[in-house]
This record gives C-alpha cells, structure tokens and sequence, in this order.
C-alpha cells in the first residue's frame, strides 16, 4: 500500500488512477502525514486486460478446448457459428 500527500495526489491524480485500475494497487492520501482517503479499484465492475492478457487467456482457452474436444481443433470461426445455431446434425 503506497502512501502520497494530498499535493503529489492532486498532481498525479491520473498516474495513480491507473496504478489502482491495472495494478489493483491501493493508495492512501495524507494530509500532514495522516491518513485522509483511500484510492481503491472499483470491485463491482471487471479489470480492462492488456492486449497481452487477454492474448494469453484466448490462448489457455484454445488448448483447454483442444485439449476436451480434439475433434473441434479445425473448425472455423464459421463452423462454431453454424453450431451455435445448430446448423450441423
């Protein structure tokens, strides 16, 4: 848990907005070195992933299906679509 004075808060305010947001980081503002408020990620709505997170789930997703449905390995976007749909039998 990082602690910034009220000044370095109001100067920085968008920097620690996204240390809290990407990070999960909670920080604390002092006033006169006490402790005033708390900047907290917003719980009830999901984190925004990094492209390469979100790469990285796509891929561990990929190999899960793989892995539980070999037969599903070369279907197209276009395949998944029709199933959806059910148009296979």
């Amino acid at each position: 848990m990082r602690e910034v004075g009220v000044l370095e808060a109001k100067t920085n305010l968008s920097a620690l907005i996204d240390a809290v947001e990407r990070g999960g980081e909670e920080i604390v503002i002092t006033r006169h070195g006490k402790r005033v408020a708390r900047l907290v990620a917003d719980t009830t709505r999901p984190r925004k992933l990094s492209g390469e997170e979100l790469a990285e789930r796509f891929r561990l997703l990929r190999e899960r299906i793989a892995r539980e449905n070999p037969e599903s390995d070369n279907l197209t976007w276009e395949d998944l679509r029709r199933l959806k749909e059910g148009g296979y039998d």
